[in-house]
């Protein structure tokens, strides 16, 4: 009986231990600060665009747009030192493209199964609409985070060229989220100012 008994719990503990460290993705959180729900963030493939410290608010007011991951284990325990290659982040739409690991988070999890993105993407497209996702070596976390992008790369092909500078310039007369990059619902000066340095970039 006693044999038995610790046979069981011999298999339990390696069960345990066989899915230590793998992630949850039912349990893990993404999360950002609720002023910051509906913010946009500027990008560029060259990731000179907007930190998401720096997003935008609707009314163009700058809010931080920090995304803060907690990764945990099946047991609900955190990771430490997830790395951070394996951590990216897509839209659930629209054309938003990005360059090979230009939207992985900033770090490795901490001790604390803590990451977090706040650095400026290397991406272009517009994403009006969809929601951001974080994806963990490959799959989506469960649910979504409403923030969205916009880029002088109007057509997310990764290169600002003629062929953004003319749809651009048509959102000045006709407005699209694609052209509004400070998402205070108007295209202006402002804007063109942003478009302006953003041609000529592509990925590094």
């Amino acid at each position: 009986m006693l044999r038995r008994f610790l046979l069981g719990a011999l298999v339990v503990s390696l069960a345990s231990m066989a899915w230590a460290g793998v992630p949850d993705l039912d349990n893990s959180t993404a999360v950002i600060d609720a002023a910051a729900d509906g913010a946009s963030v500027y990008v560029l493939p060259n990731g000179t665009g907007s930190a998401f410290t720096e997003a935008f608010a609707a009314g163009g007011t700058t809010v931080d747009a920090t995304i803060t991951l907690t990764l945990v284990d099946t047991q609900g325990l955190p990771i430490f030192l997830y790395p951070f290659e394996d951590l990216w982040l897509d839209t659930t739409g629209g054309n938003f493209a990005y360059c090979e690991g230009g939207t992985v988070a900033d770090q490795s999890t901490d001790e604390d199964g803590i990451t977090t993105w706040t650095n400026p993407l290397n991406a272009g497209g517009s994403s009006e609409g969809f929601q951001t996702q974080v994806f963990v070596a490959g799959a989506p976390l469960s649910g979504g985070l409403n923030i969205t992008y916009n880029s002088a790369d109007m057509n997310g092909d990764l290169l600002v060229n003629l062929s953004d500078i003319v749809p651009f310039t048509q959102t000045l007369s006709a407005y699209d989220y694609s052209g509004d990059f400070n998402n205070d619902g108007i295209i202006n000066l402002s804007d063109i100012v942003r478009f302006t340095p953003g041609i000529g970039t592509s990925c590094n």
